[in-house]
């Protein structure tokens, strides 16, 4: 009986689990299971924090390089701005002149005695003879070339009619535009000495004083202009006017024009200008706010719309290579669009200019012929 219960006892003792060492295998097994777990846990938090830090400094990168490209978007920006927005002058420059007429000379008396039968029989006689002949026909340059033989001919460089051949050189120069001689021959001649008692003294002092306002010698312009006041107060002031409206000064030759003994003729002609001007800042304007519609204000209108399909063009460019990430060709479409934009706008301005150059000379030039304003016209004598 002890027999068989030690021998059960035995065997229920190797068949039953130690609770000691079970605790220990537990706690052994989930030592290593949480070493496992923390270090699978360590590396994918490194491996997660490894691609972070690559993700944030790729980021960082592009942000870098956004920046960079808007600055460098802005400079250029900035620059042609500048260089497109440049400051222009939209004072008038117009270009009034009047050609004298063959018909015309041949009407204007001479102020000067004719040649007698005498003097037309000498050598000098029939120099100057043919170039009073060439003259009227405005053959200047022959009509010069005798006027200067009969000149080395005269026997008498203190006579009349050494005095009549220097005016009449220098009325053919004058003639003929060429101020720069007219002022050579006079300040050479005789007749800087000459007075009123000149037959053709006055006729004398408007071509020096046109010649001296063309070749810039505002000084002697003045001073002309002091003797011709003082000799034909008329004369000055018809001179006064003619050189406001040659100079497109506007305002400055409306204000002569209504003092002027003829306004109630020549305003209107002025106030023509004023009502049909454009504004060259409204187009400037309207070509910022719309590219080619200054250009269409000032009635070019195949200009405004080249303006408008190029501006159109070039900005469609610039946006479908920014959308695309283009970052280089948008730069570069944007530049050539700036270029274009900002020169139109100035394009739009000084096409407003042209249009009011254009305008201000018909109706000065039909106002100065009108009224016998150019000084070529004031002349009351020729050959």
């Amino acid at each position: 009986m002890n027999l068989r219960e030690d021998s059960r006892m035995s065997i229920k003792t190797r068949g039953a689990v130690d609770p000691v060492g079970s605790m220990r295998q537990m706690k052994a097994s989930n030592s290593s299971t949480y070493l496992v777990s923390t270090t699978a846990a360590t590396t994918g938090v490194g491996c997660l924090d490894t691609r972070t830090t690559g993700a944030v400094h790729q980021d960082q990168g592009s942000a870098v390089g956004i920046k960079w490209t808007r600055l460098a978007s802005l400079l250029l920006f900035t620059v042609l701005f500048v260089a497109g927005c440049q400051c222009n002058s939209y004072i008038l420059e117009p270009c009034i002149h009047y050609t004298p007429q063959q018909r015309h000379i041949r009407c204007l008396p001479s102020p000067f005695p004719p040649l007698s039968e005498r003097e037309k029989g000498s050598e000098w006689g029939r120099q100057m003879f043919l170039g009073q002949r060439f003259a009227r026909e405005l053959d200047l340059y022959r009509a010069i070339t005798c006027f200067k033989s009969a000149l080395y001919l005269h026997p008498d460089p203190t006579g009349a009619r050494y005095a009549e051949l220097e005016y009449d050189i220098i009325l053919a120069y004058f003639l003929g535009g060429k101020y720069q001689e007219v002022i050579e021959t006079f300040e050479c001649s005789s007749l800087v000495t000459a007075g009123p008692g000149f037959p053709a003294f006055p006729d004398l002092l408007i071509m020096l004083h046109e010649a001296y306002t063309r070749d810039g010698r505002c000084d002697r312009a003045e001073g002309i202009m002091e003797l011709i006041q003082r000799y034909s107060p008329e004369t000055a002031e018809d001179l006064t006017l003619q050189q406001a409206v040659v100079d497109g000064n506007v305002a400055c030759a409306r204000s002569l024009a209504s003092a002027h003994p003829k306004s109630a003729t020549i305003l209107p002609c002025l106030d023509t200008y004023c009502c049909c001007a454009k504004s060259a800042r409204k187009a400037q304007t309207l070509n910022a706010i719309l590219p080619g519609a200054g250009y269409y204000y000032v009635g070019q209108r195949s200009s405004a719309m080249t303006s408008f399909l190029l501006n159109t063009l070039f900005t469609a460019a610039a946006w479908y290579f920014f959308d695309e990430g283009n970052i280089a060709a948008g730069i570069i479409t944007t530049s050539l669009e700036a270029g274009w934009y900002f020169g139109g706008i100035n394009g739009a301005g000084l096409a407003a200019k042209q249009y009011n150059e254009y305008l201000w000379e018909g109706c000065g030039k039909e106002t100065l012929v009108r009224h016998r304003l150019f000084p070529v016209l004031m002349l009351e004598h020729s050959f």
